[in-house]
């Protein structure tokens, strides 16, 4: 396995790390300001869509989509380091119009969108002016089986009529939030990855209302946000289906490859950020004489952090490695660890930069509060750690005993 990357893709990824530290870092504690004290909080600030605009500007945009959209077409290997720098800020992938969801549903519609759909609302997208969202979970319905997701849409002609409830449905409260992918049961009698299909929903058609939205940890997270959203009688062209119809799982299964490397090395991101600001403040604290990177429970904690941080990056680019060779299919297992190792090394570096930082640590003079409350998160969305590992024993196990020429069950 060779990780190496092209001179080209060096270059590309020390000029995000250059935007990060010349532009970015600095931004934070406006935006923050500007997030707190805003009349209208759901919309993007003044000091973030002046960083859009510059990285954009730059070249600096949407980099793991094709260049015939005005990506840069990097691969899974290729896009990891890249993902890794601009996750070091809370602001970095809105920045460069690389937030993991923007990417997905940018590929699901120009890959499975009618030609109508695609024309309306592609180019809006990859152009940063508006955002998109998708709701997949229902607040009745345990979230760990997707396949029993109950939200109805009913066929009527050259329509799709919606009803129901959904939650969670992360970017839906920002005005600019022009769609959102709604995951919806259309044949309830088909075979059980069968049922679901994914529709567009624009945001003001009729029968639609955000009902509110939920916080994590007391993060709003404006002006992304995480509505409750109800549908009644909403109705939407059949144009606006993605793909076939019962094809909803399985465009969701597209998706994971690129999501979960995302996803991965934006907790090395975090956790990056997290060891860059204890370290820090280990060398400006100066506690009775001494300066705290000076003890040994400081320095302890420094050499975990990096030793936790490289071990779950050469987990991370072995996978991705294994999905780019040999597809989704060979790197389940893989997948799923990674699922679970991430954000767990991502707390454990961020719980250690809090500790020591005391009382900025929490608050927003730092990033660090609000990188971890989002870390927590991941350790359920898309998948509880409890399912991924028994997956992972599952695989395990019938590999074990087809080394031993055990025969299958089932």
């Amino acid at each position: 396995m060779d990780f190496d990357q092209s001179p080209q893709i060096t270059a590309l990824t020390e000029r995000v790390r250059h935007f990060m530290q010349q532009e970015v870092y600095p931004a934070e504690k406006p935006y923050y300001e500007q997030a707190l004290t805003a009349a209208n909080r759901w919309t993007w600030q003044p000091v973030l869509r002046e960083l859009r605009a510059k990285a954009r500007a730059q070249g600096l945009w949407i980099f793991p989509l094709p260049k015939e959209v005005g990506g840069h077409g990097l691969s899974l290997l290729e896009y990891a380091p890249v993902a890794e720098a601009i996750s070091m800020s809370p602001i970095g992938a809105e920045t460069f119009n690389c937030y993991t969801g923007t990417i997905w549903y940018a590929q699901l519609i120009h890959q499975h969108a009618s030609p109508a759909a695609r024309e309306q609302y592609l180019p809006r997208l990859l152009d940063g002016v508006v955002r998109a969202a998708i709701s997949i979970t229902e607040p009745d319905v345990p979230g760990s089986d997707p396949t029993e997701l109950k939200f109805e849409a009913r066929r009527e002609g050259n329509e799709y009529v919606l009803n129901g409830r959904k939650c969670w449905a992360t970017g839906s409260m920002q005005q600019e939030c022009e769609i959102t992918l709604v995951l919806a049961r259309t044949n309830p009698e088909a075979p059980r990855h069968a049922r679901h299909s994914i529709i567009i929903v624009p945001r003001h058609a009729k029968g639609l209302t955000v009902e509110g939205y939920d916080t994590i940890f007391g993060y709003d997270h404006a002006p992304f946000g995480h509505a409750r959203l109800r549908f009644e009688n909403v109705r939407v062209p059949v144009e606006n289906l993605l793909g076939r119809e019962g094809e909803g799982f399985t465009l969701m299964q597209a998706g994971i490859g690129v999501g979960r490397i995302a996803l991965g090395m934006g907790s090395l991101g975090a956790a990056e950020r997290g060891l860059y600001e204890m370290c820090k403040w280990g060398d400006e604290r100066v506690i009775s004489g001494q300066k705290l990177a000076d003890r040994q429970v400081f320095s302890d904690a420094v050499a975990r952090s990096r030793m936790e941080i490289n071990q779950f990056r050469a987990c991370i680019m072995r996978t991705a490695w294994l999905i780019q060779k040999h597809g989704m299919k060979a790197a389940r297992s893989e997948v799923a660890q990674c699922k679970v190792l991430a954000p767990n090394m991502a707390l454990a570096v961020l719980d250690r930069a809090i500790q020591f930082l005391g009382g900025l640590g929490v608050s927003h003079e730092r990033p660090l509060a609000e990188m971890y409350a989002y870390q927590r998160t991941v350790r359920i969305g898309e998948g509880a750690d409890e399912v991924h590992r028994d997956l992972i024993a599952r695989l395990e196990l019938a590999q074990q005993r087809q080394a031993r020429g055990v025969p299958q069950s089932g």
